[in-house]
Protein backbone atom coordinates (compact mmCIF):
# COMPACT_ATOMS: atom_id res chain seq x y z
CA UNK A 1 0.00 0.00 0.00
CA UNK A 2 2.80 2.33 0.57
CA UNK A 3 4.29 1.24 -2.33
CA UNK A 4 1.18 2.28 -4.10
CA UNK A 5 0.83 5.48 -2.58
CA UNK A 6 4.11 6.43 -3.84
CA UNK A 7 3.58 5.48 -7.17
CA UNK A 8 0.41 7.82 -7.26
CA UNK A 9 2.18 10.87 -5.37
CA UNK A 10 4.92 10.51 -8.09
CA UNK A 11 2.73 10.45 -10.98
CA UNK A 12 0.65 13.35 -9.57
CA UNK A 13 3.60 15.57 -8.97
CA UNK A 14 5.06 14.67 -12.52
CA UNK A 15 2.16 16.28 -13.63
CA UNK A 16 2.45 19.53 -11.99
CA UNK A 17 5.88 19.87 -13.40
CA UNK A 18 4.30 19.03 -16.71
CA UNK A 19 1.63 21.49 -16.26
CA UNK A 20 3.46 24.37 -14.65
CA UNK A 21 0.98 24.90 -11.42
CA UNK A 22 -1.92 26.68 -14.05
CA UNK A 23 -4.16 25.87 -10.89
CA UNK A 24 -1.89 28.42 -8.93
CA UNK A 25 -1.71 32.57 -9.60
CA UNK A 26 1.04 33.85 -11.55
CA UNK A 27 3.15 35.33 -8.45
CA UNK A 28 1.56 35.17 -5.13
CA UNK A 29 2.53 37.91 -2.92
CA UNK A 30 1.23 39.65 0.76
CA UNK A 31 -2.35 39.88 0.20
CA UNK A 32 -2.77 37.01 -1.74
CA UNK A 33 -6.10 34.74 -0.99
CA UNK A 34 -6.91 31.27 -1.67
CA UNK A 35 -6.28 27.86 -2.32
CA UNK A 36 -2.63 28.08 -4.15
CA UNK A 37 -1.92 29.99 -1.62
CA UNK A 38 -2.63 27.24 1.04
CA UNK A 39 -1.11 24.40 -1.11
CA UNK A 40 1.92 26.81 -0.58
CA UNK A 41 2.10 27.13 3.11
CA UNK A 42 1.70 23.78 3.11
CA UNK A 43 4.76 23.16 1.87
CA UNK A 44 6.70 25.79 3.52
CA UNK A 45 5.28 24.22 6.88
CA UNK A 46 6.48 20.96 5.87
CA UNK A 47 10.16 22.35 5.18
CA UNK A 48 10.37 24.27 8.05
CA UNK A 49 10.29 27.65 6.83
CA UNK A 50 7.26 28.61 7.68
CA UNK A 51 5.57 28.14 11.28
CA UNK A 52 2.14 28.99 11.19
CA UNK A 53 -1.33 27.49 10.23
CA UNK A 54 -2.02 26.63 6.04
CA UNK A 55 -4.99 29.06 6.07
CA UNK A 56 -4.64 30.82 2.98
CA UNK A 57 -4.20 34.31 3.45
CA UNK A 58 -1.10 35.38 2.10
CA UNK A 59 0.37 37.44 5.66
CA UNK A 60 3.54 38.86 6.81
CA UNK A 61 4.60 35.28 8.22
CA UNK A 62 4.10 33.65 4.93
CA UNK A 63 6.06 36.94 3.25
CA UNK A 64 8.69 36.10 5.49
CA UNK A 65 9.18 32.31 4.96
CA UNK A 66 9.03 32.95 1.42
CA UNK A 67 11.89 35.19 1.61
CA UNK A 68 13.73 32.87 3.11
CA UNK A 69 12.89 29.98 0.21
CA UNK A 70 14.41 32.58 -2.15
CA UNK A 71 17.65 32.66 -0.29
CA UNK A 72 17.81 28.99 -0.36
CA UNK A 73 17.77 29.05 -4.36
CA UNK A 74 19.45 32.23 -4.77
CA UNK A 75 16.75 34.35 -6.29
CA UNK A 76 16.37 38.16 -5.39
CA UNK A 77 14.21 37.94 -1.50
CA UNK A 78 11.40 40.64 -2.27
CA UNK A 79 8.59 37.85 -0.99
CA UNK A 80 7.03 38.06 -3.80
CA UNK A 81 6.57 34.00 -5.21
CA UNK A 82 6.61 33.75 -9.22
CA UNK A 83 5.04 30.38 -10.84
CA UNK A 84 8.59 29.32 -11.78
CA UNK A 85 9.13 29.16 -8.17
CA UNK A 86 6.17 27.49 -6.83
CA UNK A 87 7.27 24.61 -8.98
CA UNK A 88 10.51 24.73 -7.51
CA UNK A 89 9.15 25.29 -4.06
CA UNK A 90 7.07 21.56 -5.24
CA UNK A 91 10.26 20.07 -6.23
CA UNK A 92 12.02 20.69 -3.31
CA UNK A 93 9.05 19.43 -1.02
CA UNK A 94 8.80 16.39 -3.40
CA UNK A 95 12.45 15.50 -3.14
CA UNK A 96 12.43 15.73 1.10
CA UNK A 97 9.47 14.41 2.10
CA UNK A 98 9.57 11.46 -0.98
CA UNK A 99 7.16 11.52 -3.01
CA UNK A 100 9.72 11.55 -5.61
CA UNK A 101 11.18 8.55 -5.10
CA UNK A 102 12.34 6.57 -7.69
CA UNK A 103 10.11 3.57 -6.93
CA UNK A 104 7.53 5.15 -8.75
CA UNK A 105 9.13 4.24 -11.47
CA UNK A 106 8.74 0.94 -13.08
CA UNK A 107 11.39 -2.17 -13.01
CA UNK A 108 12.03 -1.79 -16.66
CA UNK A 109 12.49 2.30 -16.17
CA UNK A 110 14.79 1.81 -13.17
CA UNK A 111 17.09 -1.26 -15.03
CA UNK A 112 17.87 1.54 -17.85
CA UNK A 113 18.89 4.41 -15.03
CA UNK A 114 22.59 4.76 -13.91
CA UNK A 115 23.93 7.43 -11.80
CA UNK A 116 26.51 9.69 -14.36
CA UNK A 117 29.67 8.24 -14.56
CA UNK A 118 28.89 4.97 -13.53
CA UNK A 119 30.43 1.89 -15.33
CA UNK A 120 28.00 -0.18 -14.20
CA UNK A 121 25.33 -1.03 -16.92
CA UNK A 122 23.76 -4.24 -15.86
CA UNK A 123 20.16 -5.15 -15.26
CA UNK A 124 20.59 -7.24 -12.12
CA UNK A 125 17.64 -6.90 -9.72
CA UNK A 126 20.38 -6.18 -6.63
CA UNK A 127 22.18 -3.31 -8.61
CA UNK A 128 18.99 -1.57 -10.10
CA UNK A 129 17.55 -1.42 -6.27
CA UNK A 130 21.01 0.31 -5.41
CA UNK A 131 21.07 2.53 -8.61
CA UNK A 132 17.74 3.93 -8.19
CA UNK A 133 18.44 4.41 -4.77
CA UNK A 134 22.03 6.29 -5.52
CA UNK A 135 20.00 8.53 -7.71
CA UNK A 136 17.97 9.72 -5.00
CA UNK A 137 20.13 10.25 -2.45
CA UNK A 138 22.59 11.86 -4.79
CA UNK A 139 19.86 14.50 -5.19
CA UNK A 140 19.39 14.91 -2.00
CA UNK A 141 22.82 15.36 -0.87
CA UNK A 142 22.32 18.40 -3.56
CA UNK A 143 19.84 19.64 -1.58
CA UNK A 144 21.38 19.43 1.86
CA UNK A 145 24.49 21.28 0.49
CA UNK A 146 21.81 24.39 -0.22
CA UNK A 147 22.42 27.69 1.75
CA UNK A 148 19.46 28.73 4.80
CA UNK A 149 18.00 24.94 4.47
CA UNK A 150 16.07 24.65 7.88
CA UNK A 151 16.93 22.06 9.99
CA UNK A 152 13.34 20.24 9.38
CA UNK A 153 14.02 20.01 5.73
CA UNK A 154 17.67 18.98 6.67
CA UNK A 155 16.79 16.13 9.04
CA UNK A 156 14.35 14.58 6.66
CA UNK A 157 16.55 14.68 3.84
CA UNK A 158 19.84 13.32 5.93
CA UNK A 159 17.27 10.79 7.16
CA UNK A 160 16.05 9.60 3.88
CA UNK A 161 19.84 9.82 2.34
CA UNK A 162 20.93 7.47 5.05
CA UNK A 163 18.04 5.32 4.74
CA UNK A 164 18.49 5.13 0.61
CA UNK A 165 22.47 4.61 1.02
CA UNK A 166 22.12 1.93 3.27
CA UNK A 167 19.25 -0.25 1.81
CA UNK A 168 21.37 0.06 -1.74
CA UNK A 169 24.40 -1.50 -0.16
CA UNK A 170 22.41 -4.21 1.53
CA UNK A 171 20.63 -4.84 -1.74
CA UNK A 172 24.22 -5.30 -3.39
CA UNK A 173 25.26 -7.37 -0.62
CA UNK A 174 22.37 -9.51 -0.53
CA UNK A 175 22.98 -10.02 -4.65
CA UNK A 176 26.64 -10.63 -4.23
CA UNK A 177 25.50 -13.68 -1.10
CA UNK A 178 23.59 -15.73 -3.82
CA UNK A 179 27.04 -16.14 -5.61
CA UNK A 180 29.60 -15.70 -3.12
CA UNK A 181 27.75 -15.81 0.25
CA UNK A 182 31.54 -15.47 2.88
CA UNK A 183 33.13 -12.21 0.82
CA UNK A 184 29.12 -10.84 0.77
CA UNK A 185 28.72 -11.28 4.61
CA UNK A 186 32.67 -10.25 5.36
CA UNK A 187 31.86 -6.80 3.20
CA UNK A 188 28.67 -6.23 4.97
CA UNK A 189 30.39 -6.59 8.16
CA UNK A 190 33.27 -4.50 7.04
CA UNK A 191 30.65 -1.64 5.93
CA UNK A 192 28.48 -1.64 9.60
CA UNK A 193 31.81 -1.65 11.84
CA UNK A 194 32.49 1.55 9.92
CA UNK A 195 28.73 2.96 9.68
CA UNK A 196 28.64 1.94 13.61
CA UNK A 197 32.08 4.03 13.75
CA UNK A 198 31.15 7.27 11.96
CA UNK A 199 27.47 7.77 12.95
CA UNK A 200 28.59 8.19 17.02
CA UNK A 201 31.90 10.06 16.18
CA UNK A 202 29.71 12.98 14.13
CA UNK A 203 27.36 13.02 16.96
CA UNK A 204 29.98 13.82 19.53
CA UNK A 205 31.06 16.63 17.03
CA UNK A 206 27.96 17.90 15.90
CA UNK A 207 25.47 17.37 18.62
CA UNK A 208 23.16 13.98 19.42
CA UNK A 209 20.66 13.88 16.41
CA UNK A 210 21.05 17.04 15.47
CA UNK A 211 20.32 18.08 11.82
CA UNK A 212 24.28 19.07 11.44
CA UNK A 213 25.50 15.09 12.28
CA UNK A 214 22.55 13.65 10.11
CA UNK A 215 23.77 15.91 7.37
CA UNK A 216 27.47 15.04 7.36
CA UNK A 217 26.53 11.24 8.30
CA UNK A 218 24.32 11.23 4.82
CA UNK A 219 27.67 13.44 2.89
CA UNK A 220 29.65 10.07 4.29
CA UNK A 221 27.30 7.50 3.03
CA UNK A 222 27.73 9.17 -0.21
CA UNK A 223 31.32 8.51 -0.68
CA UNK A 224 31.68 5.45 1.26
CA UNK A 225 28.82 3.71 -0.58
CA UNK A 226 30.10 4.85 -4.03
CA UNK A 227 33.68 3.43 -3.32
CA UNK A 228 32.05 -0.04 -2.19
CA UNK A 229 30.00 0.09 -5.17
CA UNK A 230 32.65 0.34 -7.07
CA UNK A 231 34.68 -2.45 -5.20
CA UNK A 232 32.15 -5.26 -4.74
CA UNK A 233 31.88 -4.84 -8.93
CA UNK A 234 35.50 -5.03 -9.05
CA UNK A 235 35.83 -8.17 -7.24
CA UNK A 236 32.92 -9.56 -9.14
CA UNK A 237 35.03 -9.10 -12.18
CA UNK A 238 37.87 -10.76 -10.69
CA UNK A 239 35.98 -13.72 -9.60
CA UNK A 240 34.86 -14.68 -12.71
Amino acid sequence: MRKTWRRIAALLVLCLLSHPLSGLAATLKKGSRGEAVKEVQTWLIDLGYLNDTADGAFGRKTEAAVKAFQKTIGVKQNGRLTDEQQTRLLVLWGDVTGIMEGDGLSDEELAEIHPAGCSRKGDDPGQVEYCWRHLDAGRLTQILMLPGLPDTAVGMAAERAVDLWTEGMNALFDEWAETNPDAADKQREIFEEALAEAEPDLNDALGPGSPAAQRELAFWLEGNCVDRCFDLHTAEGNSD
